[in-house]
């Protein structure tokens, strides 16, 4: 026998309904308004595919509007698409932009009313919903009979305003949260606050393409003032105006966009495709769907992600997209504020999930730059050596795919891998094999011996800022195996200190301070290196430590304490110190003994 069924009813609509409002995060509104603008404008004409953003008086106060060209709604269709999950000409599907968006995310700010006007066939009608006596829905007022209604016909009043009424079109306009609201400068009455530009700034980060033909134009009160202009949505702004950018296709359907746009010629602080300052300004990282852009991260939280992609230098000047195809296991959340996997726990989609496939892929004119960008550092083949036999000491392993062998210290960060490593030859059974780097996620995985991380020594202000490093002493990288070091922290500076005011009276200072300052470096990285590996060994411990404890025992504050106490290092400093000033006398006799031969 077949089974039926008697469908899930609602007990309180009223609840329900404010609910679903009442959640949706206020800042999806704009989103919400603009990709239905969009997606109207794109039914309009050729070369009449227009959206604008400006404000318009409403009863003296300044309100937010959004316009937009296509067809229009009668008051039959006005009526219908207050509704939630209620929508024209859309398709109802999770994946969708089904309609129910933007009412939902714009009347947690617009409880006083959220107004509709269409013109469709020369007639403009008005729909306002708002929320009151504790429940959303459309206000009721009188038309020109003097009998309530929700849908207004304001033609007439619409023609008074100049509007145009020889095509269709609609608006939404937001009144806000009471009556003297400035809705275009406050749109969320204070919670949270926004920038003069914040209109701009949410386009640039959320609409990374717009249909064919269509353009959003951006009118003065958006643009603190600046005449009219229409908005550059990002792909177009990359393709015009960055000196580099390419598309590398993976197997999974997916596409990572690596795009160069070096330094501005003339403003060292800026990228040489900024215009002025309403253009984009900052390289970024960010996950691609549909020519939609999510989870972006862009200023200095992308300088200090950006290691983890392979990108440990030159970041300000590097942008990363990674574009999943429409069949990739992944939907917007209800509020579309983020991507979730079609899995059973629906997580959320991080850029930071493609971090080892961007860092496989890179192409090799990426891999030159960073090169290119990365610091020369000294010689430190002894500290190298002391480090190393700490690991065997402790038996470090750690299980790790196959690929290249990074070096202490290189001048240039390495090539990516060509082939796996090679399995050393005898003796039988072979010593454990050093942990090797960044090979692609697919790659076999064994045990093996772990490697000394990469260092990095860190002396420019800018470098030691991207990675949140202006208050620290180090910082590590897991997935890259990077140890980055500031050469600048105060700790550092004062041993340099104790050391130069020890120098004979002989030297002269200026080679006095640079021979304490190599010793009291090399020092606070053997101090910091050996921190770094004892905090490494608390991964295979089976009891006493928890996940979180094993990562906070390799963070930059663990890090940063073991070179605080650098003073008690003093000792070995001298040493090297003394060391360093044997070596430049030697030289100098020698030097003096070749003249007089000569």
């Amino acid at each position: 026998m077949e089974e039926s069924i008697s469908r899930i009813g609602v007990n309180n609509e009223d609840f329900l309904v404010a609910s679903m409002i009442d959640r949706c995060p206020k800042t999806m509104m704009l989103r919400e308004l603009v990709q239905n603008a969009l997606e109207a404008a794109v039914r309009a004409p050729a070369g009449a595919r227009r959206v604008e953003i400006g404000a318009v008086q409403v009863d003296g106060a300044r309100k937010l509007r959004i316009w937009n060209t296509g067809p229009g709604l009668d008051a039959e269709q006005l009526f219908l698409i207050c509704d939630i999950s209620s929508s024209v000409g859309k398709e109802q599907a999770l994946d969708k932009n089904f309609g129910m968006g933007a009412k939902v995310a714009s009347l947690p700010s617009n409880q006083l009313g959220l107004r509709y006007r269409s013109c469709a066939s020369g007639r403009v009608h008005e729909v306002i919903i708002g929320k009151r006596d504790g429940a959303y829905g459309r206000l009721l007022r009188p038309d020109a009979a003097g009998a309530l209604a929700a849908v207004r016909d304001v033609t007439e009043e619409s023609r008074a305003e100049g509007r145009a009424l020889d095509q269709d079109w609609t608006e939404v306009t937001l009144l806000g949260a009471r009556p003297d609201q400035d809705t275009v400068a406050d749109p969320y009455a204070g919670d949270p606050g926004v920038g003069r530009l914040w209109a701009l700034s949410a386009l640039q980060s959320r609409f990374y393409r717009l249909p064919d033909g269509v353009e959003i134009w951006l009118a003065p009160d958006l643009l603190a003032g600046r005449p009219a202009r229409a908005f550059t949505p990002i792909a177009t702004h990359i393709a015009r105006r960055f000196a580099r950018s390419e598309a590398v296709a993976l197997a999974n359907g997916a596409r990572i966009h690596f795009c160069f746009d070096p330094q501005h010629p003339q403003f060292p602080d800026r990228n040489a495709s900024q215009l002025d300052t309403l253009s984009p300004s900052q390289s970024f990282a960010a996950l691609l769907r549909q020519d939609e852009l999510y989870d972006v991260i862009q200023g200095k939280r992308w300088t200090l992600e950006a290691p983890n992609f392979g990108v440990s230098f030159g970041a300000r000047h590097v942008s990363i997209l990674v574009e999943l195809p429409d069949d990739f296991p992944v939907f917007p959340e209800t509020y579309r504020q983020f991507l979730r996997y079609r899995n059973g726990a629906q997580d959320q989609v991080k850029i930071q999930d493609f971090a080892a496939l961007v860092r496989a892929n890179r192409p090799q004119w990426l891999i030159d730059f960073v090169r290119e960008q990365a610091p020369q550092v000294a010689n430190l083949e002894t500290i190298q050596q002391q480090l190393e036999s700490l690991i065997e000491s402790l038996g470090l392993t750690r299980r790790r795919p196959v690929a290249r062998q990074p070096k202490l210290a290189a001048t240039k960060p390495p090539q990516p891998p060509a082939q796996a490593a090679k399995t050393p030859a005898e003796p039988t059974p072979p010593p454990p094999e050093r942990a090797p780097e960044d090979a692609p996620p697919d790659a076999p995985m064994r045990t093996v011996l772990e490697s000394l991380p990469e260092f990095h020594m860190l002396r420019d202000e800018q470098d030691i800022a991207d990675r949140n490093l202006t208050h620290r002493a180090a910082r590590f990288y897991p997935d890259t195996h990077q140890l980055f070091v500031n050469l600048s922290y105060p700790a550092v500076a004062g041993l340099a200190e104790l050391l130069a005011s020890q120098a004979p009276h002989t030297v002269p200072p200026h080679e006095a301070r640079a021979l304490a300052e190599e010793a009291a470096e090399s020092v606070a990285l053997l101090r910091i290196g050996r921190a770094l590996i004892f905090g490494l060994s608390k991964r295979s411990a089976e009891a006493g430590w928890s996940d979180a404890e094993k990562q906070q025992a390799i963070s930059s504050e663990m890090l940063t304490l073991a070179a605080e106490d650098l003073m008690s290092s003093a000792p070995l400093a001298q040493e090297m110190f003394s060391r360093k000033l044997a070596e430049r006398a030697d030289g100098a006799a020698a030097r003096l003994s070749e003249k007089e031969v000569a």
